[in-house]
């Protein structure tokens, strides 16, 4: 057979899948109808130009039907279907003859293409540069994934953290562009009462934030998610050209998804591409509703919260958290469980551990105490270890956008104590802001600590030599980065009385001369520590 025959002839394909039922939906309704002659394994099949190799299964070897062939002689090349391989299995691939790889979820179209391609390059190929330009794709696409479901998790813990309405409004949106890559995004919710649909927040394209609005809105589309339940993704048309959002918005493409609580839709959450014609793909349908879950869990915990606070009269004792939350709770984990399934893609094995844990620590959750306090007295106590986790939550999302880790570390347990927690809340975040912004690389550790000062001697947490608290019980917070080290000003403000309050500026914010005065002002005291490896300060303040 001649070249340009081979070429023009129908691909031979045979499907090896570890679950045979995939496999045979593979012949039945992608490649029969694409006039593909395929065929499962079987040792009447004729020789295949082509092996279709589709990977559920992650445990054991995915790979296994694939190297039973190449053991046995069979030299087509192959295409890997799959959601998710490790880095690990790349050497792998590229033994076994894998000369491409399709990420699930993928279009029919998509996979028909690739065999046609591969079969036309087959046999005219004298060099690997081919499979070294897909190799590096197929590595850059694994990682993609990875950083999309670490991405996911944080934006969960942080978002479900959240108390506050406009806070979970304003995180959702800008969440929804960074894992799509959207443009814009959107979030509508029912107005209470009226059941009217109105806009609530938005990031449009080229701002870094999102902004608050109040608009009601009139769409047949949303309303017909609202009624339906049902998804809506609309693609770059020439034909019919940009589609109509609301009155004077027209985008060239979007997604809108509900968004429920307790299995009731209560808004949409929507992602759009105005200026440029980009295809959103069922990938990205997958991503906005993970997201719209989270923010399903958040808005009813921030509704449950204000509740429970509107419900209790002056004067009556106040629970920390309304029981309720633990419905919450319950949908939080809800949403991990089709990426702990493998209903969203498969996931390696120690990020599968890793959504494990995070499950199993929102379930402990219910059994965590509830401490009661007088309203009055709960406004003069602060809980030092939740300001800190607090302030991670609010500034997690900034220290991965930058690809830095933030890590929490806690110590023994620190008491409620009296003092002015929107001041100490301040304090820790500047602290935790300028680390972020000076770190290039590596990560951020937070820790909190409790030491006790007799003569000037701490019992565990060193001291600088030239820093005499007074004696009892202190409680610490200390952020250590893997920055260059700290400015002169900024160890000028730290360590000389008489410096002016704004030096040691350490971008939009306060300085570090006017951290310290505040600290000061509450008692407290701030000192810095500097090695090779890393640069941390330390906020301490008294508790007995």
């Amino acid at each position: 057979m001649s070249e340009n025959n081979h070429a023009l002839s129908p691909p031979r394909v045979t499907v090896i899948a570890d679950i045979e039922s995939n496999a045979q939906a593979l012949v039945d309704r992608v490649f029969k109808p694409a006039g593909i002659h395929a065929w499962m394994v079987s040792a009447a099949a004729p020789p295949p130009d082509v092996l279709v190799v589709d990977v559920t299964q992650l445990r054991g070897d995915p790979l296994r039907g694939l190297r039973i062939l190449r053991s046995n002689g069979e030299e087509a090349p192959a295409i890997v279907l799959a959601a998710h391989l490790s880095h690990t299995r790349l050497r792998d691939l590229f033994r076994l003859g894998v000369r491409d790889f399709l990420l699930k979820p993928y279009r029919p179209a998509e996979l028909c293409q690739a065999v046609q391609e591969l079969c036309e390059v087959h046999s005219a190929e004298t060099n690997t540069q081919i499979l070294s330009r897909r190799l590096d794709v197929m590595r850059e696409q694994a990682r993609l994934r990875s950083e999309e479901i670490r991405v996911l998790s944080e934006i969960g813990r942080v978002v479900v953290s959240l108390g506050d309405l406009d806070s979970i409004l304003r995180r959702v949106v800008e969440a929804a562009t960074f894992v799509t890559d959207a443009e814009e995004a959107s979030i509508y919710l029912a107005e209470p009462g009226t059941d009217e649909l109105v806009l609530r927040a938005s990031k449009q394209a080229g701002e870094r934030h999102a902004t608050l609005k109040h608009l009601r809105v009139d769409n047949t589309v949303i309303g017909e998610i609202m009624t339906t339940g049902k998804p809506f993704l609309h693609q770059p048309s020439p034909k019919d050209g940009p589609i109509k959002v609301q009155t004077g918005f027209l985008v060239q493409s979007l997604i809108k998804v509900p968004i429920r609580a307790s299995s009731k839709i209560i808004g949409v959450l929507g992602i759009y591409n105005r200026l440029t014609p980009r295809t959103f793909t069922n990938h990205h349908l997958t991503l906005l509703n993970a997201l719209a879950h989270w923010a399903g869990v958040a808005l009813e915990h921030a509704e449950l919260l204000r509740q429970a606070e509107s419900a209790v009269p002056a004067g009556v004792p106040i629970t920390a958290a309304p029981l309720k939350l633990i419905d919450g709770i319950d949908q939080a984990i809800e949403t991990l469980e089709p990426l702990l399934n493998g209903s969203m893609g498969q996931v390696s094995e120690a990020q599968y551990q890793e959504l494990r844990t995070l499950r199993n620590h929102l379930q402990e959750l219910r059994s965590l105490p509830t401490a009661t306090l007088h309203p009055e007295e709960a406004k003069e106590m602060i809980d030092l270890p939740g300001v800190l986790d607090q302030v991670v939550n609010e500034l997690r999302l900034t220290a991965t956008r930058r690809g830095l880790d933030l890590i929490t570390e806690h110590g023994p347990t620190i008491p409620l104590f009296r003092g002015d927690r929107g001041r100490t809340k301040r304090v820790i975040e500047t602290l935790v802001s300028a680390a972020i912004r000076r770190t290039t690389q590596g990560r951020i550790v937070l820790e909190a600590h409790r030491f006790e000062v007799q003569d000037s001697q701490s019992d565990s947490l060193p001291l600088p030599e030239n820093l005499y608290p007074l004696d009892g019980i202190w409680a610490a917070i200390r952020v250590s980065d893997t920055s260059p080290g700290l400015s002169p000003d900024t160890i000028r403000a730290l360590t000389i009385n008489d410096t002016d309050p704004s030096s040691g500026q350490m971008g939009p914010g306060l300085s570090m001369g006017e951290i310290r005065m505040i600290v000061e002002s509450m008692g407290g005291i701030l000192w810095y520590e500097q090695t090779p490896a890393s640069t941390t300060i330390t906020f301490a303040l008294p508790i007995t």
